[in-house]
C-alpha cells in the first residue's frame, strides 16, 4: 500500500546547515528526525523536526553510529520503510562511510556511499579527480611530514590548508577548525604554517592562493541523480565571508552560470558521486579560468538561498532516490519560489563578523547596515516560505545567545 506522507529524514548533528535543510524537507512533507547530542542547536528549534538526542558524534563515532541505527529501526517499525539520513558536516559524513555496514542495514541515502565520500572529503583525492577530468585547479603540493614543511619556504601566496578538515583520531573525530578558530586555511609563511598542522596530525596539502577579487568566489549547489543526470542547479557568489580570511559565506547572492557547472558534472562523474552537492571555484584572474578550491557532498550553511529561489536540491535528491528504487512511495513536493529572494545572510555569522572583524576603513561604513537589512530580509523570507518561525521563544533565544558567546568569544 502506497504510504501517505514521503519517508523519514533523520539530520544530524545540529548546526545551520542542519535548520536549512530541515526546513526544505519539513515544508514538502518530509518528516524531519533531528540527531543531536544536546538541546541547544538552531534545527532544534523548527516547528519541523523532532528531538533525539545521541552521544556526540567527536566524542564516540561507534556510539553515535548505533544510537542511529536504533532511532531508524524505531522509525522502521512505525512507518513499514526505511528512513533516509542527511549528513549535515563533514564529520558525520566521515563517520556514517566509517560505520557504513551499520548504517546501511537500517537507512537508505539520498547520495552515493561508500567510498566516494572519502574521496571528495580529501582534497589531495579530490584534486586528483580533477585533474583527470580535466577540471583546472590551483599549483598545489602535498606535506605529510614535519620535515617536509622546508620544502614550502619562500613560496609567496600560498596558503596551507589539510586535506581532510575532518579526521578519525581514535574512537572519535578530529577537527582542523578547532585549531584555527574556524578558519579553513592559515596564510602567511606557509613553511611554518604547514610544520604547525603536520604536528596537529593533518596531512596537509599547501596551493597557491588564486588572484583576484573577492568577487570571483563562486560556487554551484547542485542535484545530480543516481544515473549522474544534473536534476537541478542554482550559481551563487560570496560577498562577504566569517571568519576573515578563509570562512564560511556571510554575505551569499544568487548569479548566473559562469561557466562552472560542466567541469563540476565532469568531476562528480569521475568521483561517481550523486546527490546533493555544493562546488566552489575562483577565476583565475592571469588567465580566467575557473579553478576548484572545494566540494561539500552534503547540506550547507546557504542552502536556503536555493530552496527559496526555486531550487529544492535535497528535496529533488530525495526523490530521485526514491523513483531509483521503484519503491513507490510518495514524493516530497518542494515549496512555491520567491522570484524576489536572490540574497542570503548568515544571523549569525553576522555576529561574529561584527564583533571580531569588522573594520571601517577596510569593510566601509555602510557594511553593518547592509548586514542588518540582509539579516532581516532573509529572516522575512524564511518565515514566508517556510511558515517557521525558529526563534518564536525565549528558550530559543536564549540558544542563539549561547551559540554566538562561544562563536565570537564574547
Amino acid at each position: 500500500m502506497k504510504a501517505k506522507r514521503p519517508p523519514t529524514a533523520v539530520v544530524a548533528p545540529d548546526n545551520p546547515a542542519a535548520l536549512a535543510i530541515s526546513r526544505e524537507l519539513g515544508a514538502a512533507g518530509v518528516p524531519v528526525v533531528l540527531a543531536h547530542h544536546h538541546g541547544d542547536g538552531p534545527a532544534r528549534h523548527s516547528k519541523y523536526t523532532r528531538l533525539v538526542r545521541v552521544p556526540d558524534l567527536y566524542t564516540d563515532t561507534q556510539a553515535w553510529a548505533e544510537a542511529l541505527a536504533q532511532i531508524a529501526r524505531e522509525l522502521r517499525t512505525e512507518e513499514g520503510v526505511k528512513p533516509f539520513f542527511f549528513p549535515t558536516e563533514d564529520a558525520a559524513l566521515l563517520a556514517g562511510n566509517a560505520h557504513h555496514n551499520l548504517l546501511a542495514e537500517h537507512f537508505r541515502f539520498a547520495y552515493a556511499t561508500p567510498g566516494v565520500i572519502d574521496a571528495i572529503a580529501d582534497k589531495r583525492s579530490l584534486y586528483a579527480a580533477a585533474e583527470r577530468a580535466d577540471v583546472a585547479v590551483p599549483a598545489h603540493q602535498v606535506i605529510t611530514e614535519p620535515g617536509e614543511a622546508a620544502k614550502l619556504a619562500g613560496r609567496d601566496g600560498w596558503i596551507v590548508k589539510p586535506s581532510c578538515r575532518y579526521i578519525l583520531d581514535g574512537k572519535g573525530i578530529k577537527t582542523f577548525l578547532s585549531i584555527t578558530g574556524g578558519s579553513k586555511a592559515i596564510g602567511g609563511d606557509p613553511a611554518e604554517a604547514a610544520r604547525r598542522v603536520v604536528e596537529a596530525g593533518f596531512p596537509v596539502l599547501a596551493q597557491e592562493e588564486i588572484p583576484g577579487p573577492f568577487s570571483d568566489l563562486v560556487s554551484v549547489g547542485l542535484a545530480v541523480g543516481p544515473g549522474g543526470e544534473i536534476i537541478d542547479a542554482f550559481h551563487s557568489r560570496k560577498d562577504c565571508e566569517y571568519p576573515e580570511p578563509y570562512g564560511d559565506g556571510l554575505i551569499v547572492e544568487l548569479t548566473a552560470d559562469p561557466g562552472i557547472t560542466k567541469p563540476t558534472l565532469a568531476l562528480l562523474g569521475e568521483l561517481g558521486y550523486w546527490g546533493i552537492c555544493d562546488v566552489e571555484f575562483k577565476r583565475d584572474a592571469r588567465d580566467g579560468r575557473f579553478k576548484l578550491l572545494d566540494a561539500n557532498p552534503r547540506a550547507w550553511l546557504w542552502m536556503t538561498l536555493g530552496t527559496l529561489s526555486g531550487h529544492s536540491l535535497a528535496v529533488e535528491a530525495l526523490n530521485a532516490a526514491i523513483r531509483a528504487q521503484g519503491s513507490g512511495e510518495q514524493p516530497a513536493v518542494p515549496i512555491q519560489a520567491n522570484a524576489g529572494f536572490r540574497r542570503w545572510v548568515s544571523a549569525r555569522g553576522t555576529a561574529g563578523f561584527l564583533a571580531k572583524c569588522y573594520d571601517r576603513k577596510r569593510h566601509g561604513a555602510t557594511l553593518p547596515a547592509r548586514l542588518a537589512v540582509g539579516v532581516a530580509t532573509t529572516a522575512a523570507a524564511n518565515l514566508a516560505g517556510f511558515g517557521d518561525p525558529t526563534y518564536a521563544s525565549l528558550e530559543a533565544w536564549a540558544a542563539l545567545f549561547r551559540a554566538a558567546r562561544k562563536q565570537t568569544g564574547w
